[in-house]
């Protein structure tokens, strides 16, 4: 994968710090090229990653915040100056409210103070959705086969990889699972339980199909179906591509890959240029045991990946797809 020449960055290197004008340019464009790339339900939420891009710009922070630490492994920001504008989200509307009352009392504030006041305002016009959150969705009940079908939605950042994820799963459950309590049913309302959330958790490191191997040895629960999108990585000056790919320039490029093991699907199909199919990385002796679970469980599976760059990309970028010989969406930003 492209993101894997990155990684050969020794561990004390994998971050650097970026602030000033360098991010001013970094943070408005990655979140044009998130919102570029008409993302659909199988990407975490575009707006909401948009947004959390958006609101680090000094422009927006002022002096709240002296920069971030890039991760070079993803090209994004690293998961604790993600979630410090998460946090500081939660505490806006009360930090406005007590300063403006302090204001209204004739109290100047500190340098300081002014600045967060600033970035605070600005954070009362967006609006975040947990980082981390599972939605369940009963589908359909099915009591001729005593089960329910399920819909389930977990976003997430990869912490390993430096992304943000969504993993979709379709899946059946008998009557005689739910004494387990995996899933709770009641009436056209699901719940979901610790026990499932922990299963997620354990499962979600990966891709689709090793989550859909995983899932389907559980008894009593029948996948159909598991999606995983990304946002990231991105390439950018501060995290570039590999050394052939541009020559200097503030090229940016976001790579928004997504891959499916599914049931409905008749064959495999690969139109990820920096991704193989499980199976291909697996050792003579490993990879029939794989298979042979596919053709048990009965899914195929697909891989896919849409790019957004900025003008001075975009030509590089399709001629060095032509020449990986898939078809991939690319947008210009």
């Amino acid at each position: 994968m492209a993101n894997e020449v990155v990684r050969r960055i020794p561990p004390k290197q994998r971050t650097r710090p970026l602030g000033g004008n360098d991010l001013e340019l970094y943070a408005q464009t990655a979140a044009r090229l998130v919102l570029a790339a008409r993302l659909n339900k199988w990407y975490p939420d575009p707006f909401a990653c948009s947004d959390r891009l958006r609101m680090l710009s000094p422009s927006l922070r002022g002096t709240a915040y002296e920069g971030v630490q890039l991760d070079l492994v993803s090209g994004l920001p690293t998961l604790k100056d993600i979630m410090s504008v998460q946090a500081d989200r939660q505490i806006a509307e009360e930090f406005v409210r007590d300063v403006e009352a302090r204001l209204r009392a004739g109290r100047a504030p500190t340098p300081r103070v002014a600045a967060k006041l600033a970035y605070y305002r600005n954070l009362l016009k967006v609006s975040f959705p947990p980082m981390a959150q599972i939605d369940v969705r009963l589908r359909r009940v099915l009591p001729e086969q005593g089960a329910a079908s399920f819909q389930v939605v977990f976003d997430r950042f990869d912490t390993a990889d430096g992304v943000f994820v969504r993993y979709t799963l379709l899946l059946d459950q008998t009557d005689s699972a739910w004494g387990d309590r995996l899933l709770e049913r009641s009436g056209d309302y699901t719940q979901q339980t610790a026990a499932f959330r922990e299963l997620l958790e354990k499962y979600a490191q990966d891709e689709s199909e090793i989550m859909f191997l995983l899932m389907g040895k559980m008894e009593g629960v029948r996948v159909t179906e598991v999606t995983r999108g990304r946002i990231g990585p991105l390439w950018s000056p501060w995290a570039p591509a590999p050394p052939d790919w541009f020559q200097g320039g503030s090229v940016f490029v976001l790579h928004c890959p997504l891959d499916s093991a599914s049931i409905g699907f008749q064959e495999d199909m690969d139109q990820d240029p920096f991704a193989s199919l499980f199976k291909d990385f697996l050792s003579a002796e490993s990879r029939p045991l794989v298979e042979e679970a596919g053709a048990r469980l009965g899914y195929k599976v697909h891989k896919e990946r849409k790019f957004t760059c900025t003008t001075d990309a975009v030509d590089v970028l399709r001629r060095k797809l032509q020449e990986a010989g898939t078809r991939n969406v690319v947008y210009c930003a």
